[in-house]
């Protein structure tokens, strides 16, 4: 009877018949027999007690866990949570008698236990993020709306003759048209877009395309870096565009995705037939636009360039555009300069604002520069709170680089390789120091050492005491005057 107990328990913790029959060394069909005699529908029941253990309480406050970082909520991922519960003996053998002996298995029974105790993974996530990132982590339900001028922007990369190309697009979420895209060509070691193209380059692939085509109505982006730049926030937000975050790990939130495999099937072929990858994108690009499409919103095929051009959007100055898009600094004027990275501008602050500032109390002002990103040679100034105008600063670098973006860019990473560089090599000059340091201590407690194991030695040698005189040998022809024969 007792292993009939002893049956009946495993069961309960979700055990199968096999592995009862294995463990205990009874044979199934005994198994199965004690088992339906004590209640025909036990599983149910050896389930849900499965799925209450205390153990799920645990991991389910180690998946609730959040902290703040740089503005963004940050929790534990399942695969980090799965090793720390293996690294503990304790847990690891309460896993090991629920069945849980790898991760697949116990991403399964937490999509349970989840499903069971919040309804669902959204519940969840909205309970262990802050409200700011509600928006970013809700399912749509259904099909998703495809609104008249709305714009998704999104990346994907593609290799061709051993190079990795990476092709930032944007594309009419209702029409399906590709309005536009740029594209770079990856390093060795880069293998994200959000590496490849830089903030500065996403801002003014919006002014292009703002100038271009005006203002949509909304814009799709996921959570990418570069995307999320405060040069590219600010700016949309200043042009009153709403910004609409697609949920992460999520592609089908993102419609642009299936028009990546599309033009990538186009891809393929024009890269046959043409001897740059731009001009072949060129082409797939257009003949994608051109060509007819089936989408599930429409009931034939349509043709994206014929549905974009029906569609009006908002116009607005390139003044405007070039404003809501510039870099944004805050410095400290000092001898009348402003210093930004390794440019200097002249800027003379407005006596009047600060009068009784002298002597020993007199403080350098702060000030809010703007410049736009394609001419380096002026600020905006405004004051710290932004809300009177200064002036303008000019460029007086004696060795101002080129204003071009993609000079200036390359000048600053030149700089900080460098930076990284001398900073390397100042710790490996101290880590050299430290050590000669310790081999000089080490020398001198070796010299102290032989001096006292010297000075030991002297010691245990014996003190030499001083010897009688000998004694001449006694001669009797000596004593008689004569000599030895």
């Amino acid at each position: 009877m007792d292993k009939k107990k002893d049956v009946l328990w495993l069961y309960g913790l979700g055990y199968s018949i096999r592995q009862i029959a294995e463990e205990l060394n009874i044979p199934k069909s005994t198994v199965h027999r004690w088992i339906n005699e004590i209640n025909p529908k036990p599983r149910r029941e050896g389930r849900e007690a499965l799925l209450q253990d205390e153990i799920w309480d645990t991991i389910l406050e180690l998946l609730k866990f959040a902290r703040e970082e740089k503005g963004r909520t940050r929790t534990l991922s399942i695969a980090r949570i799965y090793e720390r519960l293996k690294k503990r003996q304790d847990l690891k053998k309460r896993l090991e008698l629920l069945g849980i002996k790898s991760e697949r298995t116990f991403r399964r029974r937490l999509e349970e236990v989840i499903k069971q105790r919040f309804g669902s993974w959204e519940k969840l996530e909205l309970e262990r993020r802050n409200k700011k990132e509600y928006a970013e982590y809700r399912t749509p339900k259904g099909k998703q709306k495809r609104e008249r001028g709305e714009w998704e922007i999104d990346a994907t990369g593609y290799s061709w003759k051993g190079k990795r190309y990476f092709i930032l697009a944007a594309r009419e979420r209702w029409s399906g048209f590709f309005l536009s895209y740029m594209t770079v060509e990856a390093m060795e070691d880069t293998f994200y877009y959000n590496k490849a193209f830089s903030a500065l380059d996403v801002a003014q692939f919006f002014i292009d395309l703002f100038k271009k085509y005006g203002l949509p109505e909304r814009v799709i982006v996921d959570n990418e870096l570069t995307l999320r730049a405060e040069i590219i926030t600010r700016g949309l937000e200043y042009l009153n565009i709403p910004i609409t975050r697609t949920r992460p790990y999520s592609p089908n939130s993102k419609l642009i995705e299936r028009g990546f495999r599309d033009l990538k099937d186009l891809l393929r072929y024009y890269t046959t037939t043409h001897k740059s990858f731009e001009d072949a994108l060129k082409d797939a690009i257009e003949q994608y636009n051109k060509s007819q499409h089936r989408f599930e919103h429409f009931q034939t095929p349509v043709i994206p360039e014929q549905l974009h051009a029906t569609i009006e959007y908002r116009k607005v100055e390139e003044d405007e555009l070039r404003k809501a898009f510039r870099e944004r600094f805050v410095r400290v004027v000092r001898n009348n300069n402003i210093r930004i990275e390794n440019l200097v501008y002249e800027f003379f602050y407005p006596s009047e604002d600060r009068a009784g500032e002298i002597g020993r109390n007199r403080k350098a002002p702060t000030v809010v520069c703007y410049r736009d990103i394609e001419n380096a040679t002026y600020l905006e100034v405004w004051d710290e709170k932004e809300r009177t105008p200064l002036g303008f600063a000019k460029l007086i670098s004696t060795d101002a680089p080129s204003l071009d973006t993609a000079e200036i860019r390359e000048l600053r990473n030149k700089e900080r390789r460098i930076e990284r560089r001398e900073r390397k090599l100042k710790e490996e000059l101290l880590e050299i120091e430290q050590q000669k340091i310790q081999m000089l201590q080490q020398q001198k407690e070796t010299a102290t050492f032989l001096e006292l194991l010297s000075a030991t030695e002297q010691s245990l040698q014996p003190t030499p005491q001083p010897q009688p005189p000998e004694e001449e040998e006694w001669d009797p022809i000596k004593l008689l005057g004569g000599e030895k024969p």
